[in-house]
């Protein structure tokens, strides 16, 4: 095969893979944006997740972003975020540290010494897991107990809405 063709191959390539990643960027977006509720919400916007309150959007991040401060009104909810935002700062490196040392155990290292290091490393992903778990699961405690709790500021809250008809999907 002549340079130019490897060349030609190669560029080719680059365009795909570029292409392919810009159009995963615009398909991972939501274009709904909630109202101004007093509610905490979710949308997506280039492919980052961020959570939304009246207009206000926060990035959440690795760590949980500040979830506090969009639920500081609700004691209980924010009790929550801040204990969602300890446990992913705990549970995040502690994962990839792990994972880390799996990576090196196996490239690595060979023998005992290596098969001691995959299981350290296999153990603190695993805590690192439970870490992240359980912080995702208390940031979404804060913002149910948030919403539950959030007067709907919306206009029209408080309308009537007339009941489903039965058979009605």
């Amino acid at each position: 095969m002549s340079k130019q063709a490897v060349t030609g191959r190669r560029d080719r390539v680059g365009v795909a893979v570029a292409l392919t990643v810009a159009l995963l960027q615009a398909a991972c977006s939501t274009t709904y944006q909630p109202r101004a509720s007093g509610r905490v919400g979710v949308v997506i916007h280039h492919a980052a997740p961020m959570y939304v309150k009246d207009g206000r959007e926060v990035p959440i991040g690795p760590f949980g972003g500040d979830l506090a401060s969009l639920v500081a009104d609700t004691p209980a909810a924010a009790m929550h975020a801040r204990k969602a935002n300890t446990q992913l700062f705990i549970g995040v490196p502690t994962y990839l540290t792990g994972v880390a040392g799996v990576i090196v155990g196996i490239a690595v290292l060979s023998g005992p010494v290596g098969w001691v290091v995959i299981g350290i490393g296999a153990v603190t992903a695993g805590t690192g897991l439970g870490f992240m778990g359980s912080g995702v699961t208390h940031a979404v405690d804060a913002v149910n107990i948030h919403n539950d709790g959030a007067p709907d500021k919306s206009p029209g809250a408080g309308a009537l809405i007339p009941p489903a008809r039965p058979g009605a999907h």
